[in-house]
């Protein structure tokens, strides 16, 4: 069970919607299904390309409230609300201070399903599989890239490739 709490009984419902497989709630245009109305008008958003929330700091629009306070926090207010309470590490979104506090936990949720080996976030899982698919990681492949630019770069300035 998991300890959460909320001032309102809305706030709670719309919690306790994101540990249920319903969906309810359908895409006329796509099929696609939401838990919530709030979610389905979001996605309708991206069908139309409507952005109704306007950053009140740029010319910035967003489809969710979400996105809107995401952005403000990353470009305009530099606000880091999300506090470890283990050491001065802060951050702008929850996700990211969760991944971090795994740094004091040791934990490692997730799972390889070829191997023992396990990650603190998806992104590292996801590259670590590319081990087994036998693709050459994006890291890899920038490498690659960069040292093939500076090579160019050095037989334009001297003629030839040292």
């Amino acid at each position: 069970m998991i300890d959460y709490t909320c001032p309102r009984r809305s706030n709670l419902d719309r919690h306790m919607k994101s540990h249920t497989d319903e969906r309810p709630h359908k895409c006329h245009l796509c099929g696609r299904a939401f838990r919530t109305v709030t979610l389905l008008r979001n996605h309708l958003n991206t069908h139309t390309g409507t952005r109704p929330h306007k950053c009140p700091d740029c010319d910035m629009a967003f489809v969710t409230s979400g996105e809107l306070v995401r952005h403000r926090r990353y470009k305009h207010t530099h606000e880091k609300p999300f506090k470890c309470s283990m050491c001065d590490y802060a951050s702008v979104e929850v996700s990211k201070l969760k991944r971090h506090i795994r740094s004091h936990t040791g934990e490692r949720p997730f799972q390889c399903s070829l191997c023992s080996y396990a990650s603190r976030d998806t992104y590292k899982l996801k590259r670590h599989m590319r081990t087994h698919s036998g693709r050459t990681s994006p890291l890899t492949l920038l490498g690659r890239f960069k040292r093939h630019c500076l090579q160019v770069e050095k037989r334009d300035l001297l003629g030839f490739v040292i």
